[in-house]
């Protein structure tokens, strides 16, 4: 962009600066004029970096055509394309109906240099909503209006949605090139982290649960009883069982065998659920922190994806 071109922007956007002004923004608006006049100063310097950071630091506070066509020039001799790419196509797309057309020609030729530097990639997605990232960069919620500017090189295209599993896609960009990359979001299984079932999770937490403490109360049972038989044994002495004719002596006897009778029915009853239970819940652990294998059946899904320069059916499986 030539410096012609540079001052025409600067005039323009300290007029429109300051007619756009209102009390709620007028710190904003008049700082953000500050920055931008340091910015084009240390622009006509040639102290590129300087001037990058006050134009930043401008459009961090108000954003504006003149701003971002200063910003995306001096971004393009800092070899920042990409950056630059973004913030061209912003002064374009906002630049205002009664602007110089030099002027819009000079950022639509910066912007052709731009582009000659870095790919484009247009996202689709089957449902809306969902939030789009670019190497972890945040780049918008589907479905996206127009392509994203990416550098050249493996980028990492993701998608996220609540309830729904990440997709993600490593595409090879190539300078001045195009791209489409098709997302298709599947809901998590049961809701649960990892996609894995709630429904199984309390299921089995539960039964784990009964078990173990049904078995213990048996076993606590179990173990009154015995002591009980115990106590009574005191009672009696060797052979006091054997054919007894007393009738106290019998009904002591008979108590006793149903003491022991009871011990060894909760004994036997409590150890086997005790262990199920425990078992059930070392078994629901294990399926609730270890990762989800990945399905290998065969399948096919097909789902509507919309993007902004194409919607149809894509189709994805595991054959």
């Amino acid at each position: 962009m030539s410096m012609r071109t540079k001052a025409l922007l600067s005039t323009m956007s300290a007029a429109l600066l300051l007619a756009s002004a209102s009390p709620a923004f007028a710190d904003d608006t008049a700082r953000a004029a500050e920055l931008f006049a340091t910015g084009n100063k240390l622009f006509d310097e040639q102290k590129w970096a300087e001037a990058e950071a006050a134009y930043q630091a401008a459009w961090d506070l108000r954003k504006s055509f003149d701003l971002a066509g200063n910003l995306g020039d001096v971004e393009m001799t800092l070899g920042q394309h990409r950056d630059a790419a973004e913030h061209l196509t912003y002064a374009l797309e906002e630049f205002p109906a009664g602007g110089k057309p030099e002027v819009r020609e000079a950022l639509l030729k910066r912007l052709d240099e731009a582009k000659q530097h870095i790919g484009t990639v247009t996202i689709g997605t089957n449902i809306g909503g969902a939030k789009l990232y670019v190497d972890g960069r945040f780049v918008g919620q589907a479905p996206l209006a127009k392509p994203v500017f990416v550098d050249p090189g493996k980028r990492v295209i993701e998608a996220k949605l609540p309830g729904h599993d990440d997709v993600l896609k490593t595409v090879d960009v190539e300078k001045a090139q195009a791209q489409e990359v098709n997302l298709v979001l599947a809901p998590k299984i049961g809701g649960a982290p990892g996609g894995k079932s709630k429904v199984l999770i309390g299921v089995g937490g539960g039964l784990a649960l009964v078990g173990i403490g049904t078995g213990i109360g048996l076993l606590v049972a179990g173990s009154g009883a015995s002591s009980d038989a115990a106590d009574l044994r005191k009672t009696l002495v060797p052979g006091d069982c054997f054919g007894p004719t007393d009738p106290a002596k019998v009904a002591s006897c008979t108590e006793l065998q149903d003491r022991l009778e009871t011990k060894d029915t909760f004994t036997n009853v409590g150890i086997p659920l005790l262990v199920a239970g425990g078992v059930i819940a070392a078994g629901t652990i294990v399926y609730a922190v270890l990762p989800r294998k990945k399905a290998t059946t065969v399948g096919l899904v097909v789902a509507p994806v919309v993007a902004p320069t194409f919607s149809g059916l894509f189709a994805s499986g595991r054959f």
